[in-house]
């Protein structure tokens, strides 16, 4: 079966990558990046260390493995961002027999409203660009992707 080229096929862009996966996926992210790195520095966060910290302050005791399949972030990179939080007094690990739990520490706690004001700020920026359904659509469309994908590893 032969595969159609995506720098050659036709699509709706003045790019001549707009119909590969990969350039358009990482042109999107790389503009929904600038938005929310804007939003999130406010705090002296990236986004990452923003949704992390989120995600302990709303689900307190969380193992790094959960944190890992629920932000889609290797393993690693979870490890690295907690140990960022904690060098900045937000989040703190506490062992429970083999496994590790992570909590927001009381810091931690204060900045979650924070947080959660610059997630919807960016959301706004997001829907005003784009549309306020087609947002929610490509959302949508973007996780159930990103869930398949992850299923196929």
């Amino acid at each position: 079966m032969e595969t159609a080229n995506p720098l050659v096929s036709p699509a709706a862009s003045t790019s001549r990558y707009g119909a590969c996966l990969l350039f358009a996926a990482n042109a999107l992210a790389r503009a929904v990046t600038v938005i929310g790195d804007a939003e999130f520095a406010k705090l002296g966060l990236s986004y990452s260390h923003a949704y992390l910290l989120n995600e302990v302050a709303e689900q307190p005791g969380q193992t790094p493995t959960a944190l890992s399949e629920t932000l889609f972030l290797s393993p690693s990179t979870i490890t690295r961002l907690i140990e960022k939080l904690e060098g900045k007094g937000l989040v703190r690990r506490q062992p429970e027999g083999k496994r590790t739990l992570v909590f927001a520490t009381d810091a931690g706690q204060v900045l979650a409203p924070a947080v959660a004001t610059a997630w919807q700020e960016n959301w706004a920026k997001f829907a005003n660009s784009l549309g306020e359904e087609e947002a929610i659509q490509l959302t949508r469309q973007i996780i159930a992707a990103a869930e398949k994908f992850s299923a196929a590893e």
